[in-house]
């Protein structure tokens, strides 16, 4: 797996005030009691190479979920309706959870020091739990006033890149490939960067963000001193406690209409900054009154109501092969993008998504290649009326007010359409309908 000389790993670790004084005092347990060391004799006798002497009270590096329940309820009853909390039974239902190839992924530190050995043995460290993530958690359970024993916080990918990878489930693999993992390096490289934009650029801005809104003192990343750009923990929450499928943060249009939109105020005047989920649901455009721009039907609207995959239907494809190896891996769709041809490897087949509709490949690409080289030749066209090298460059300062406010409208909604960058695919009849309008206000404009 490779890491494209990117980086790959952080500790976050913040913490408000309050929150340290009450580790301090100790954690609370359910009856109110005073939080007593937790010595951890869970019998294990110890063998294979873990070489665990659980049966005696030697002071254990990995304690399990359960000790971690007392202070940290919530994320534990979260945890507890998870994939990763039955990662072991994953393995059972097809026989493997024995298989030493495996386990390591499913269970709580196999392998090493005080770590999973087998169900009988250690069945409090069966399945994906908090020290998976955080590290071992001994001695934070036997001293939570200690913060240089508290385990870490790490929102880099790699933390679900150590599972996630491979030819079986190679989400990581295809993560590395996308433009969400160099999202913070295209902001840097950007000419507009500002800290405005880290929100949806950088997964440690995102969090610190979150922790000040529930009251904690932390500092705020800026483009500077960010290190993560849009990792797993940007869509997917860690603990669970969503309604989501697949631990998503929120329903998929609203998880990626977070960013990939114009916002609110985008107005002519302006320039539309990736208004993706305007295109796909019919808005975002003006109508040469300056009106909001309507169409009666968009075609991919239903992609967007309740049951609808949204923006996932196309660009999160996945696909499982019947024997995944290195060569022919399985596809999870986190490339996110099927048609960057720049991306020579887990891909899934571009028309995945589509096939659903457009009743299979041939014709999904016939109408793909029709309507994007019908709304480029538009685009090109009309760029000559704004481009001050044309010959029919339309010069705002020669004319009126009021024609100024059109000749923007034009201009804006030609904006829109390029900025949108499917060049018509997410909504062909409002991209055609926004570019009519500035077709028929620069045709009555251009000198």
């Amino acid at each position: 797996m490779s890491t494209r000389g990117r980086f790959t790993g952080v500790v976050v670790l913040t913490i408000g005030l309050t929150s340290i004084l009450s580790l301090i005092a100790g954690c609370p347990i359910p009856d109110g009691s005073t939080p007593v060391a937790n010595d951890n004799a869970n019998d294990n006798a110890g063998t294979v190479d873990n070489a665990n002497d659980n049966a005696s009270t030697t002071p254990k590096a990995y304690v399990g979920a359960a000790v971690c329940l007392p202070c940290h309820a919530d994320k534990h009853a979260n945890w507890t309706a998870t994939a990763h909390a039955d990662a072991l039974e994953a393995l059972r239902g097809i026989g493997q959870e024995a298989n030493a190839g495996c386990i390591g992924c499913h269970t709580v530190a196999f392998g090493e020091t005080d770590g999973y050995v087998d169900e009988a043995t250690t069945p409090d460290l069966a399945g994906v739990q908090c020290e998976n993530c955080h590290g071992p958690a001994g001695a934070h359970s036997r001293d939570p006033g200690d913060l240089a024993s508290r385990p870490v916080v790490d929102l880099a990918a790699t933390v679900c890149g150590a599972c996630h990878t491979d030819a079986h489930h190679p989400t990581m693999d295809e993560w590395e490939l996308s433009a969400h993992a160099t999202a913070l390096e295209g902001l840097r490289s950007s000419s507009h960067a500002g800290d405005g934009c880290l929100g949806c650029h950088s997964q440690d801005y995102r969090y610190a963000i979150e922790l000040q809104e529930a009251g904690d003192e932390v500092d705020v990343p800026t483009v500077e001193t960010a290190q993560l750009s849009l990792e797993c923990a940007t869509c997917h929450a860690s603990h669970g406690g969503v309604d989501q499928a697949h631990q998503l943060r929120l329903p998929i249009v609203d998880l990626c209409g977070q960013c990939h939109t114009q916002g609110e105020d985008a107005f002519p005047g302006g320039s539309p900054h990736h208004p993706q989920l305007e295109m796909a649901t019919g808005v975002g455009a003006f109508d040469a009154d300056n009106a909001a721009l309507t169409v009666a039907f968009s075609p991919h609207a239903s992609l967007f109501d309740a049951s609808g995959q949204a923006c996932a239907q196309c660009h999160v494809a996945a696909h499982e092969v019947e024997e995944p190896n290195e060569g022919a891996p399985n596809v999870t769709g986190h490339t996110f993008n099927p048609f960057d041809e720049s991306i020579e490897e887990h891909q899934a087949e571009q028309y995945t998504g589509c096939i659903d509709c457009h009743t299979d490949a041939d014709t999904a690409d016939s109408k793909r290649t029709s309507v994007q080289a019908e709304i480029q030749a538009e685009l090109d066209r009309l760029g000559a009326y704004f481009d001050s090298e044309n010959a029919l460059y339309i010069d705002p300062t020669t004319l009126s007010e009021a024609d100024q406010a059109r000749l923007a409208t034009a201009k804006f909604n030609r904006d829109f359409v390029s900025a949108d960058g499917s060049t018509g695919v997410h909504n062909a009849l409002y991209a055609r309908a926004a570019l009519a309008i500035t077709s028929d206000i620069v045709a009555e404009l251009a000198p």
